[in-house]
C-alpha cells in the first residue's frame, strides 16, 4: 500500500472488486490519514483559489482565522484522492453523478492530519440492470477530532450482471 500520509501516487497492486450489489446501507470505510502541507495550500490557492485568506499571510493573520487556511476545494480534492486510493470502486466505477452538498465546517491549516470516514447512505438500482447508484457520505475530521468537511457524492457502478453479460454501459 502506498504511503498516503505523505501524498504519494496511487499504486494499484491488487484488484478490488466491489460491484453495486456489494455496497450495503450503513457500510463504512476508513481512508488513510493525510497531511495538509503549507506548500500544497499555497500551490493550490495560487493556481485555483487565490483568495487572500489562502495566500496573504498578513491578511490571514488579521482575519477571524488568525492565519492561512486551506481552500475548501483543496481539502475536498484531497479527501476524494484518499477515497480513490482506498480502491473500493476499482474498475466497477463508471462515473460520479454529483455532489449532493458540501459543507466546510472548520478551517484546515498546514500540518493538519485529516481522517475520512465514508458511509454508504443510499443504494438504488437503475432501470439498466448493468448499473446501480450508490450515495456515499464523507466525514472528514482533523487530528483534534473536529469535523472539517461533510459531503455526499453519488456514483454510478457496474453490477455483477454487467460483468457476466458484457453489456454496453451508457450514462
Amino acid at each position: 500500500m502506498c504511503n498516503t500520509l505523505h501524498n504519494t501516487p496511487i499504486k494499484r497492486t491488487e484488484e478490488i472488486l466491489m460491484f453495486f450489489e456489494e455496497f450495503k446501507l450503513g457500510q463504512r470505510f476508513q481512508c488513510d490519514p493525510i497531511l495538509m502541507t503549507s506548500e500544497e495550500i499555497a500551490d493550490f490557492a495560487t493556481k485555483y483559489d487565490p483568495q487572500p485568506i489562502h495566500v496573504d499571510k498578513e491578511y490571514a493573520e488579521n482575519s477571524m482565522f488568525n492565519g492561512i487556511i486551506s481552500s475548501g476545494f483543496l481539502t475536498l480534492s484531497k479527501m476524494w484522492g484518499q477515497w480513490i486510493r482506498l480502491n473500493k470502486l476499482g474498475e466497477e466505477f463508471i462515473v460520479g453523478k454529483g455532489l449532493d452538498y458540501v459543507k466546510f465546517t472548520a478551517p484546515v491549516r498546514k500540518n493538519d492530519v485529516l481522517y475520512t470516514e465514508v458511509e454508504v447512505v443510499n443504494s438504488t438500482p437503475t432501470s439498466n440492470p448493468s448499473r446501480g447508484k450508490v450515495t456515499l457520505k464523507f466525514t472528514m475530521t482533523n487530528q483534534y477530532e473536529e469535523v472539517v468537511l461533510l459531503t455526499e457524492i453519488t456514483v454510478l457502478l457496474k453490477t455483477k450482471e454487467s460483468s457476466n453479460t458484457k453489456q454496453l454501459v451508457t450514462v
